[in-house]
């Protein structure tokens, strides 16, 4: 009667210990997928060019006009041309285009001296690819001010929004960086987690393991 009892019992456990094996097998699986996944999480902090138009400034204005090729492509070509040649080529181009409004939009005297160092000044918080951003934009919608006329346009007040505007869409990118990066740590702790569970799981389906050869061991010897 004992012996029934005892093989019985050896049986259930042996079956248990099987299904708590294979279970902990599987939770290896899963975790260890899902926390690697969450420990790949990246996010950037690169903050991409802002795209200012004429018309957000003055809606009346129409820019159905055709727009001439690209700044860079009237620059001569350089195999690698130097952040400060390009960035005072794109200066001396938003003075020419400037000095072409028409007569009482802005004060010429010290036009040049003025339009440098206030760029130079505005642009200097950024980084190099966002400077270049800043002076390739404003030149762009300079020449569109050229090509409409720009006769109801307070160059000052266009000038300031302009900065304010670039600003605006930098800090937001900034914050929408911060936002994405403060997610990927999060999800990175998350698999960080997950990784340290599955390691317990291993854990377990090798103390199953081990359980279930001690079984077989123990039942080879009682035959």
């Amino acid at each position: 009667m004992s012996n029934i009892v005892e093989r019985g019992f050896y049986s259930i456990v042996h079956k248990l210990g099987f299904v708590f094996a294979l279970l902990s097998l599987a939770l290896i699986v899963f975790l260890g997928l899902f926390g690697y996944e969450k420990i790949s999480s990246r996010a950037t902090d690169e903050i991409k060019p802002p795209v200012i138009e004429l018309a957000k400034y003055q809606n009346p204005i129409s820019l159905n006009i055709n727009q001439p090729n690209d700044v860079a492509a009237s620059i001569p070509a350089k195999s690698q041309p130097t952040f400060t040649s390009e960035f005072d080529a794109h200066i001396e181009r938003i003075i020419t285009n400037l000095q072409a409004l028409p007569e009482g939009v802005i004060t010429q005297a010290d036009l040049q001296f003025k339009i440098k160092v206030m760029i130079k000044i505005k642009s200097n918080a950024y980084p190099q690819p966002l400077q270049l951003s800043y002076v390739k934009s404003l030149d762009k919608l300079t020449k569109q001010l050229v090509n409409v006329g720009g006769n109801q346009v307070n160059i000052d007040d266009f000038l300031n929004w302009y900065d304010q505007e670039f600003t605006r869409q930098v800090d937001q990118q900034t914050q929408q960086n911060l936002m994405r990066i403060g997610s990927a740590r999060e999800d990175q702790m998350t698999g960080f987690m997950s990784l340290s569970m599955a390691a317990m799981a291993l854990g377990f389906f090798i103390m199953f393991v081990m359980m279930l050869a001690m079984l077989r061991i123990e039942r080879n010897t009682r035959r």
